[in-house]
């Protein structure tokens, strides 16, 4: 196994394949790609294979680094000044203008995180060389390993704990085979086959399937016979997604209640803003039919919900026959959030990505092909056509005109969760390595991996908040809750029984 040396010299895997630490110690060894069903050095689970296989992602090869450390100088110190400065800088073949190519960096704890090609200049990227020795570079910051055992990590949903990084090198066609050329046109083409819009029915029987029923003529009549529940998702996920967490009783007391007057919106989150997701809703409902309406909503589906509520004219939304009471907002960012920051939206997608293995109650390899479908295009220039993630961020023109005076008066509830990362991948992931006490991104404020824990319900700029205290459930660190698995959680369950 190839010794690492700690300096700029490159260490020769094989393949084409090399590998430059400097400032690291350890070994490293390549290995083909895993067939599909095998678990491979990583303990690979059924839905990471589902999940690439959605997405038109193959394994090339993987490259396994053990024994990993900062190397250190004479006085103690280490090279470049701390392990946080530390690099990897991994050097595979370029394939050509038809394959590209990214690197899943899955660390000792069972972290995962996304690495583009170095060369990435908002097209689809060069090579660093031309010729027959053509090179695709990536460029991956050291995290130290742990101290001690990092468990077996036996329930995650995609790899379990390994002993050593792991570097594994993916790639895909340009031209996908279902959606066409990867770049700013896929978000759009990949939603209408994957995540097309809809109404359906949200039953107790169905809630945590994707084949409910769509809504027909009869069910608009049932709807608007009394107060009707409306379920809206959020990023890169469905309604049998986002909400499969909640108990079977909850859903079966709430449709009781609700007369059996529950249905759910399926929408685009990646290519449509919120406000363009009103207007479908708006446009595809029979204008005759006026609807009183409670929402429970989760994270972005919590501004498609206030365009409705609040602020259709200023939306341009046309007229309907919508009446919002109560609308129940869990992690949602109204305030934004600094992961949807074009500099931070790659690691939005690293925290999702490794909540998910660690504890997610939804269908993990759809929602990870939603992830690696964004991955593929911002590594073709397509960023600036993810509308629906721009919406989230702090400092952008949706949420400065949504956060004004608000129309209506609708009740507003909120859950909002502080989570600590006590979990040592989601340690290593979202601490800064240098003295693990900050989040890199949100520094010293409470968050739930995305959302900070205040911009749920504090003042925003909307009259509809600051959201009264004993209308808000904040749930501290210690019940290690994140984004992604709010429902699944009794206190959660419990105010929406209380609430609604």
């Amino acid at each position: 196994m190839p010794r690492l040396t700690g300096g700029m010299q490159p260490v020769d895997l094989g393949r084409g394949i090399s590998l430059r630490t400097p400032g690291v110690l350890g070994s490293a060894d390549r290995s083909g790609p895993r067939s599909v069903g095998t678990r491979g050095p990583e303990d690979a689970t059924g839905a990471l294979d589902e999940a690439f296989a959605l997405a038109h992602v193959s394994e090339l090869e993987t490259v396994a680094i053990s024994g990993a450390h900062a190397a250190a100088q004479p006085g103690g110190e280490t090279l470049r000044g701390s392990a946080a400065a530390a690099e990897l800088e991994l050097e595979v073949p370029d394939l050509g203008p038809t394959v590209g190519q990214i690197v899943l960096l899955i660390d000792e704890t069972g972290a995962l995180s996304w690495h583009l090609p170095t060369s990435l200049a908002g097209s689809a990227s060069a090579p660093s060389m031309r010729g027959a020795q053509a090179k695709t570079s990536f460029v991956i910051p050291f995290r130290p390993p742990p101290p001690g055992p990092v468990g077996s990590g036996g329930d995650r949903s995609l790899v379990r704990a390994v002993g050593s990084k792991l570097l594994k090198v993916l790639v895909y066609p340009v031209t996908d085979p279902l959606f066409g050329l990867v770049g700013p046109g896929l978000a759009r083409a990949w939603e209408a086959k994957r995540r097309p819009y809809g109404l359906r029915r949200f039953e107790p029987e169905n809630y945590h399937s994707a084949d409910g029923p769509p809504l027909g003529p009869e069910d608009w009549d049932r709807l608007s016979a009394g107060p009707a529940l409306l379920f809206v998702h959020g990023t890169f996920s469905t309604a049998h997604g986002a909400f499969a967490g909640l108990p079977a009783g909850v859903m079966r007391e709430l449709h009781t209640r609700y007369g059996g007057r529950v249905f759910a919106f399926n929408h685009h989150t990646l290519s449509d803003d919120p406000a363009d997701n009103v207007r479908w809703l708006v446009g595809n409902a029979p204008a005759a039919r006026g609807l009183e309406l409670d929402i429970v909503c989760h994270s972005r589906g919590g501004l498609l919900s206030r365009v409705l509520a609040e602020r259709p004219a200023a939306f341009r939304i046309p007229d309907h026959q919508f009446r919002v009471n109560r609308i129940v907002h869990v992690g949602v960012p109204n305030q934004g959030t600094l992961l949807a920051n074009p500099d931070h939206m790659v690691h939005m997608l690293d925290r999702i990505t490794t909540a998910i293995n660690l504890a997610f109650s939804g269908p993990v390899a759809e929602t990870v092909d939603a992830i690696l479908t964004v991955i593929k295009i911002i590594a073709h220039g397509g960023l600036n056509s993810l509308h629906g993630l721009a919406a989230m961020h702090p400092a952008g023109s949706f949420l400065k005109e949504l956060n004004t005076t608000a129309e209506g008066n609708s009740q507003y509830f909120a859950v909002a969760a502080d989570y600590e990362p006590v979990n040592l991948a989601l340690k290593q992931l979202v601490l800064a390595v240098g003295n693990m006490v900050q989040d890199r991104i949100f520094q010293s404020a409470a968050n739930d991996l995305v959302v900070p824990e205040e911009g749920v319900y504090a003042t925003n700029g909307s009259s509809r908040f600051p959201i009264p205290s004993p209308r808000v459930l904040r749930i501290p660190g210690a019940q290690g809750v994140t984004h992604v698995d709010m429902f699944k959680h009794e206190t959660v369950a419990q105010a929406l029984l209380t609430w609604l």
